[in-house]
């Protein structure tokens, strides 16, 4: 038996490369050690050194440092993200996180922050579901 959801109709989504998701101040970006071993394969250093250089331990787990702006450590100066193919699951996941899929009002005041929400491709319930599943 399927649990109804408030976005039984589903929602639009579109990602405009803003770059505002990765913008400050300070967050998380959460990401596991097979994660962290291909960003570290992708620059052909050590895991190690990649854990000096771009890890921190946060709450217990790992999260990629900020630059001096707060933004995440691999956004260009252009919003871009420098690593996009190898972005972590938090970051291929967004926006659909159960935080801001907690009801409509939350899913709309979040585009403040990404300007995407609510329009482009509509994604159905089954497909936002999979990717709270996977996560």
């Amino acid at each position: 038996m399927q649990k109804d959801y408030w976005f039984k109709d589903g929602l639009k989504f579109s990602c405009q490369g803003c770059g505002k998701c990765c913008k400050g101040p300070g967050g998380y970006v959460w990401l596991n050690d097979e994660e962290a071993l291909g960003f570290a394969d992708k620059l052909n250093i050590t895991k190690e050194q990649f854990y000096k250089k771009f890890i921190r331990l946060a709450y217990g787990k790992l999260s990629l440092i900020d630059n001096m702006q707060g933004d995440c450590i691999f956004m260009n100066d252009d919003g871009k993200c420098k690593h996009y193919e190898q972005r972590p699951q938090q970051c291929r996941t967004f926006p659909w996180w159960p935080e801001i899929l907690v009801d409509k009002e939350t899913w709309d005041s979040n585009l403040y922050n990404c300007p995407g929400i609510g329009i482009g491709r509509l994604f159905s319930q089954e497909e936002i579901i999979k990717e709270l599943e996977d996560q």
